[in-house]
């Protein structure tokens, strides 16, 4: 809902990252997203052009939102992100051009947007996120799309919740990540299910 009101706002879906005036990476798309998700103020204690370890910025690594976290990973202090986006050229995080509704020609209900992740040590703050490129496409890799649940859970950019089967096939699930691939991936495949509450799954992983 939050990446919906922020291309409402802005015309485009949230880029991958701030960056400089030379296009070095500052800070997250998930300091971006902060006034979508009600913490005005903290956004604005954001210096936006400083990087996110900056003097001013680092002092706001504590501070780190409860959604950020897989439900009851958080606690006061936390700044690791468990909810990642997958960056590269053909996916809904482009980080060279901005992205809109038009531009997925796939629909967005087989647009997989913010999946999972466990493994990569995300700090919420940090303009890092999984690679298209070198991400591990298997299930539950620390390095790809993973979670302490059985199945990791993705938002798609119909703004659905769904587990992913840890059988999915990594070309189906790069299907689903690239935003103009042409390729027919359906529900009838058993790739996924619609996940109306993601903290009611198995914990394998505490």
């Amino acid at each position: 809902m939050a990446v919906a009101n922020y291309h409402e706002a802005e015309s485009r879906f949230p880029p991958p990252h701030r960056t400089d005036g030379d296009g070095h990476p500052l800070q997250s798309w998930r300091i971006l997203l902060l006034p979508y998700i009600e913490q005005h103020e903290l956004y604005k204690a954001v210096d936006a052009g400083e990087p996110w370890d900056g003097p001013k910025n680092g002092r706001l690594a504590g501070r780190m939102p409860k959604r950020y976290a897989l439900h009851g990973d958080y606690k006061p202090g936390t700044t690791t992100a468990n909810y990642l986006a997958v960056v590269g050229a053909n996916t809904a995080w482009r980080p060279d051009k901005p992205v809109t509704y038009k531009d997925v020609k796939d629909g967005p209900s087989n647009t997989l947007l913010i999946p999972e992740n466990r493994g990569m040590d995300v700090h919420w703050m940090e303009p890092r996120d999984l690679d298209f490129a070198t991400m591990d496409w298997a299930v539950n890799s620390p390095r790809g799309i993973s979670s302490k649940y059985d199945a990791p859970a993705a938002v798609f950019l119909d703004g659905t919740v769904r587990r992913l089967r840890p059988t999915i096939a990594p070309e189906v699930l790069r299907a689903l990540v690239t935003i103009d691939g042409g390729e027919q991936v359906s529900e009838q495949g058993g790739h996924w299910e619609l996940l109306p509450d993601g903290r009611n799954r198995p914990v394998t992983n505490p």
